[in-house]
């Protein structure tokens, strides 16, 4: 099967993060067994689900399907520093765009706790995600921050509000 070249390959887990994605890029669902697929001439957006595992399932199975030139990964983090608004948004992998830089550590689960945590954000995919990407691509990680590291798990609608507010910012780097 010949693969469909495209600009950008953006990996969200939750399909409450992909909807505005979806929406400001006109995407148009393609595929939904095994993974949700949206896309238009140029980008294609994979919904995984939570979790390392199925990060690189869903993303093995796009790259069979796309070559893309660049792949964004974008979605929640709990946050270590309560002083750090919910809603404000962080790269985890380059330190010199006009968004701000934040460390990121992957966990097999919701994290509770910042002991143990020796980074700002802490999400399930980011490091599924840089390991499922070949090393020649061009990845940037885009995290909003959800919550601080407590119970609180935010509402389908507040996080498509939360991604849609942060789109005019990171998409300038699809």
């Amino acid at each position: 099967m010949k693969k469909t070249a495209i600009k950008t390959l953006i990996h969200a887990a939750l399909t409450a993060e992909a909807k505005p994605i979806i929406g400001y890029f006109r995407l148009a669902c393609i595929n939904k067994i095994p993974f949700n697929i949206y896309a238009n001439d140029n980008i294609a957006l994979v919904v995984s689900g939570i979790g390392a595992q199925k990060t690189k399932k869903a993303l093995a199975f796009a790259f069979t399907l796309f070559s893309p030139r660049r792949a964004i990964n974008i979605g929640m983090a709990g946050c270590i520093d309560k002083n750090i608004k919910t809603g404000s948004l962080f790269c985890a992998t380059h330190e010199n765009l006009s968004i701000p830089y934040a460390s990121l550590s992957s966990h097999e689960k919701g994290v509770e706790s910042g002991i143990g945590i020796n980074s700002l954000l802490a999400d399930m995919e980011g490091e599924a995600f840089l390991n499922a990407v070949p090393q020649s691509m061009e990845k940037y990680i885009f995290k909003v921050v959800s919550d601080h590291l407590d119970t609180t798990v935010p509402t389908k609608a507040k996080t498509s509000a939360l991604i849609q507010k942060t789109l005019a910012s990171w998409s300038v780097y699809v």
